[in-house]
């Protein structure tokens, strides 16, 4: 096992070379001079180009620059913006928890209505239940995210007027933000109208994560659905039916358990597909996340956030992919030993 992982480790810097490699020659394409887009100075005095020329070795050969490059940003040194003339970093930091409570809302609901969605339809197998399950999952995939935002907010927000369309909480709460997620910083906070607040939080909540979580709902019911399809027809789930063990008892304690493993290893999988149409969900319904905030950057042509951007994306993809691997690998020994063999 600690071979696998030192490869996975491997594996895992060998990628982040190569991502801090293609996002500097993609900072160099850009167009601009480079010392303004690495660092963010639109306008540097001589004595900013000589100390900015030194922590970059743009002087220097391209293997001296691509490591100033790795150690400013693993630094946490991103330049600065040129548009709000902030450090990147503190940016990052105020936009990346909105995206991450929203990708895990949308994950939270992909589980809680997928599972049990895919076990109905698992067990009512090619029956009227079944089928209507699968049709509705094959209309929901299909259907392309930026349509169905854009549909919830002409239904439930301009006709309906059930939920809000934009932003996080209404302006009227007055919150600290402390961890940067609007629910914990609601209930961490001592504000007399903490339960109002709170469900203005889950009002403005609940329509981008039920739209960014259709699509992944739709794979789990498939894969849950064929999971237990698989279980339900093994020799030991026909011996407990034998004995004459109830159907929800055989479920929930026998089959149930064993499907979810290829369940939760779709989940890290997802997880990629939350981020990427995360940014799309940010941008209709006004999400102040790093979607919406890396595509201000791209109509504004700031070149430094749109990298730092990217990069730190990428980044959270690639350490996501790594942990969920390890995970999975450590908690199921059969699947450890068989990919282990295999590598």
């Amino acid at each position: 096992m600690w071979l696998y992982i030192a490869r996975r480790f491997n594996l895992f810097f060998l990628t982040l070379g190569v991502l801090f490699a293609l996002v500097l020659m993609m900072n160099k394409a850009m167009p601009g001079d480079s010392l303004v887009k690495l660092s963010g100075v639109n306008t540097p005095s001589k004595e900013q180009v000589v100390e900015l020329t030194s922590r970059y070795q743009l002087d220097d050969s391209i293997i001296n620059q691509y490591i100033a490059f790795i150690n400013q940003r693993l630094s946490g040194d991103f330049g600065i913006s040129l548009s709000s003339k902030q450090p990147i970093i503190n940016e990052i930091i105020q936009h990346l928890p909105a995206t991450i409570e929203l990708c895990f809302y949308a994950m939270i609901l992909a589980l809680s209505i997928g599972i049990p969605l895919g076990v109905i339809a698992s067990f009512k197998y090619k029956k009227i239940t079944d089928h209507a399950i699968i049709t509705v999952t094959l209309v929901g995939y299909s259907i392309p995210i930026f349509c169905l935002g854009v549909i919830g907010i002409m239904l439930f927000g301009l006709e309906l007027q059930w939920l809000p369309v934009a932003g996080r909480i209404n302006l009227l709460y007055q919150v600290d933000m402390v961890t940067g997620f609007t629910i914990i910083d609601i209930l961490l906070s001592d504000i007399s109208y903490k339960s109002l607040a709170l469900r203005d939080a889950f009002a403005h909540l609940t329509m981008p994560a039920l739209t960014l979580a259709l699509f992944p709902i739709t794979v789990v019911i498939r894969i849950t659905r064929h999971a237990m399809l698989d279980e339900l027809n093994t020799n030991y789930i026909k011996a407990a039916e034998a004995r004459g063990i109830s159907p929800t008892n055989i479920i929930l304690h026998h089959a149930l358990p064993n499907a979810m493993h290829p369940v939760l290893a779709q989940v890290s999988l997802q997880l990629s597909t939350l981020l990427t149409s995360a940014m799309v969900t940010e941008v209709i319904f006004s999400w102040p996340g790093i979607g919406t905030w890396l595509m201000s950057a791209i109509y504004q042509r700031d070149y430094p956030v749109i990298t730092a951007g990217i990069l730190v994306c990428a980044i959270f993809l690639i350490v996501i992919s790594l942990v969920s691997d390890l995970l999975s690998i450590v908690s199921t020994p059969k699947r450890r030993s068989v990919r282990h063999g295999k590598n």
